[in-house]
Formats: structure tokens, sequence, C-alpha cells
């Protein structure tokens, strides 16, 4: 179910984009309707994102759109909906259809002062192909929230199953001075996977809300400074990762191992400036910080128990044996947001180079951080009035930032079970961590290294768009994406390329 929260802020969205909408057909401006089908025909090498024994398949795409935009001095306000049908030819299991709605306005209500929101709505069907989105955005200033805010029709890496994504924001913009304004936004955001997968810390339910209030003052023509404050909050769904079989000789069982149910919270602060050098050079930069705040409850813990036992054991007939318990974390750690980009324009085209660096939570059992960059590039050239060739580049990195201890079980140490204290147990390395008492005393060792989170994502894509009408145009594009990281957080490491031909038609109603 969409969780009520998320489903009031963009229902709050929607209203707020009605009202605008007949309060400008009241105004007299000018409103718009028009249509658009995109029917594209791909080839992915690998659909069910496999390490080895990849299968490739061709995949049709149809996908019509209806698109609603209001215009005037006083703003504008958008409502788009669209329905996506993929067709895979050789695994029609994966076959299905995505459908959404979204929503944004921009208004003055007076003079100083204007409000702004926007909302979405997507249901997507299990997809393993790799698409992008139609019009890329290479420059991405870090901020609120953390959780990716995912733009209608866009799906950037394969593997996903049935899932609700929503998400609404609503704000409101004052002009301090002619040269100062002052911004206050915020809303709830969900994702919501329809099916559970066993093993997949990834796939988790979450749902939360994220705020930020901002300050842009423009020092000149050329110079613009800006000051952001901004928090958000996700509550993460538990997540079962595997049942294991407890060799316990007085009960042998099955024990859930999962991730617990887990709430992150952060802060952050940032400082930007903008500075145009010219007509043909942009740079952007900002830094800042953030507090991150982690709680898990109830997450699975291994540990060493001892109980009798048939054969073996020492000299009091016991033995040891691994079991899991359910504990809980509460971590806070500092971070690190940053973000530099460079865009020139080029007689024929603009190409864009862009970093950035944030410290983000990976919400698992010991609460680890990460140090997440990401480099991006891109070149759209115009090879003529009607011909555009789009190149695009990215590589993300995720690295363990913090020392949170890892958990491995305890060694028994033979013949010293007693009958009041209970067993005693040692660790090899880590600090020893003894958990219950007398004879159902457990172990385990707290080891501190750095978790092994780690990920490599790269991502490339080659597009020629061509128009070969008025209302008619066809593109080709080449896509590739290549992952390798921790399993547990990333699922399998993968690579496949997509390439894929398609056609589009719009065709403005012309209210």
């Amino acid at each position: 179910m969409f969780p009520n929260n998320a489903r009031s802020g963009a229902s709050l969205a929607t209203v707020a984009l009605l009202c605008c909408v007949a309060l400008a057909a009241r105004a007299g401006e000018k409103t718009g309707v028009s249509a658009d089908l995109l029917v594209e025909q791909d080839y992915d090498s690998n659909i069910f994102g496999q390490p080895t024994n990849e299968q490739g398949s061709p995949i049709t795409i149809v996908r019509p759109a209806l698109h609603l935009e209001n215009t005037g001095t006083l703003g504008s306000a958008h409502l788009d909906g669209w329905i996506s049908s993929h067709t895979f030819w050789q695994e029609s299991t994966l076959d299905g259809v995505d459908r959404g709605v979204s929503g944004d306005l921009d208004r003055t209500i007076f003079p100083r002062l204007s409000v702004f929101a926007s909302g979405s709505y997507q249901r997507l069907a299990a997809h393993a192909e790799i698409r992008g989105p139609d019009v890329i955005t290479i420059s991405e200033t870090p901020g609120v929230p953390s959780e990716p805010v995912i733009s209608p029709g866009q799906l950037i890496e394969g593997d996903v199953p049935n899932v609700d994504l929503g998400q609404g924001q609503l704000g409101v913009r004052y002009l301090l001075t002619p040269r100062s304004k002052l911004s206050v936004s915020g809303g709830p955001y969900s994702v919501d996977y329809l099916s559970n997968q066993i093993g997949r810390a990834d796939l988790r339910d979450r749902f939360g809300w994220f705020g930020s209030v901002a300050l842009e003052h423009n020092l000149s023509a050329l110079d613009s400074v800006s000051l952001e404050l901004g928090a958000d909050s996700t509550d993460f769904a538990n997540a079962l990762l595997a049942e294991v079989p407890i060799n316990d000789p007085f009960d042998p069982h099955t024990a859930e191992l999962n991730t617990g149910a887990v709430t992150s919270d952060q802060q952050s602060v940032s400082l930007g400036w903008t500075r145009s050098w010219s007509e043909l050079w942009k740079t952007s930069v900002s830094v800042g910080g953030r507090r991150l705040h982690t709680k898990t409850k109830d997450a699975s813990q291994q540990v060493t128990r001892v109980g009798p036992t048939a054969s073996g054991g020492d000299s009091l007939g016991l033995a040891q044996f691994t079991d899991f318990v359910p504990a809980s974390f509460d971590d806070v750690g500092p971070g690190w947001i940053g973000a530099l980009s460079i865009e020139r324009v080029l007689p024929r085209g603009v190409a864009a180079l862009s970093y950035s660096r944030e410290t983000r939570t990976t919400s698992s059992l010991a609460s680890s951080n990460v140090d997440v960059d990401t480099i991006s590039a891109s070149y759209v050239h115009h090879l003529s009035a009607r011909v555009e060739l789009t190149l695009l580049g990215s590589f993300e990195h995720y690295v363990s930032a913090n020392n949170s201890p890892s958990v491995v079980g305890a060694t028994y140490t033979p013949d010293s079970f007693n009958p009041i204290t209970g067993p005693e147990f040692t660790c090899a390395s880590g600090t020893l961590v003894e958990i219950g008492s007398g004879a159902s005393k457990a172990g385990q060792c707290e080891i501190g290294n750095k978790q092994t989170f780690s990920s490599n994502l790269w991502y490339a894509s080659a597009r020629l768009d061509w128009q070969l009408r008025k209302h008619l145009s066809t593109f080709v594009a080449l896509r590739f994406v290549d992952r390798k990281g921790d399993v547990q957080l990333f699922g399998n490491p993968y690579n496949k390329f997509n390439v894929g031909l398609g056609f589009r038609y719009d065709y403005d109603f012309g209210f």
C-alpha cells in the first residue's frame, strides 16, 4: 500500500496544481495539450543481470504520453501522464506495463511571493533492461533528499522488480531584495516493492520526508552564492537475507537472517558559488557537511552457543554451534557533501564535466557509512539543424567511510563450562562480547575493521536523434552498464549492453 503521508503530500501537490491551472484559465493565459507516441526496438545482452551465463533478448517498447501545459506572466504548470509497455521476446515473464502521472507548478501569488510544487506517482513492472531519460542532466548538486528522486520514465539500471514510486514537494519562494531570495520546501517520498526477493538488501520498501531552506544571492551579473540547510528521514523495512539451519542439539531449527528495521536521519548544510566567466564558460562549486544518524532494530547477529552433543565435543560432552539473535544499533557519524561542474558552449554543441562527493548511510546490519564519488561527462553536438549526437559517460564509486565493527561468532574454550557462570569464550581478534548469563550465555567477537562495502558502477551511452519531419523523429542509442561491488548491498556483479532503434511522433492539439 502507498503510505498515507506520501499519498497526502502528492494529493496536496495535485490540488495546488489544479487550483493554479484554474486561476490561470480565468486570467486568460495560454493552455496547450499535446500527445506523443514512442516506439522503440531494443536488444539487451544480459536481461537478468547475471555475472555468467548471460541471456539476451530483443525488447519492444511502446510508450504513449499526454501532456497539459499552462504558461503565463504569473507562472507555469504542467501535468503529464504516460503508459509504457515492454515485451521481452525471449522471456515473457518479464513483460509488463509501466504507468505514471506527474505534475509541477510555479506561480506568483504576490509581487514578492511565489509558490512551487511537484509530485509524481509511478508503477513500474519488473524490468531487466537499461534505459536512460530522454533529457540528460549532468550537473547534480548534492543535497536533500539523499534518496534518488526518480524522474518519470527514467530507468537507469536494470534488475528492478515490480515497484510503486511516489514523491511530492511543496514550497514557497520569497524575494527578500532584488538580488536575494529565500526558498522553503519539503515533502514525502516512497519506494514500495510489490514482490519480495530473499537475499537482497538493496530492494527494501522505504518511505520518508525531506525538507530544505535555501538562501540565494546574486553578487553581480556574473556571480551568485547560495546557502542551503536540509534534512531528511527514511524508514527502511526489514528484509529477509537468508534462512540458516541451526544445529542446536536440543532444538534444531531454521533461523531467519534479516537486516532489521532501519531509520536513517540526515541533516546537512552546504555553501555554493556559481560563476559565468563568459558567454561560453560556466562553473559551479558547492561544499558542505552532513550528520548521519542510523538506528537499526532487531537485526540478525551471529553468536556462538554451547550445548550437549552425542558425538565429539569436550570431556563434558559439550560443543559449540552458531546461532543468530536479534540486536539493535544506534550509529551517528559525520559526512561530507560537495560538487564541482564545468560547462562549455561550443560552436555547435555543449560539453559538461561534473564531480560530486557525498557520505551516505548504507542502512546495513552494522550501520556503516559510505563515501560516494561520482564523475560524469557529456557532449551534445548538433550535426545539422535536424540531427543531434549525445554522448554520456559516468563513473560511481562506493567505499566504506567509517570503522563500524563487523561481528563474528566467538570460540568456545573446551572444558570451561560452569553450571553457574556458563561457558567461557575467546576471540582470535577483536573484542569479546558476551550475551546472556549462566548456561544460556553466548559469545561473539566485534572486529574493529572497516566494513567491506564497495562498488564501482560504469555507465556509458551514445544517442543519435534525427528529426525526419515536423512531428516525426527517429533515434538510435547504444548503452553499456558495468556493476561490481558488495553482493549483499548491490546484488550480483554484472555487465551488459543495450542497443535500441526507435521512432517518436508528437502532435500539438493547439488549444
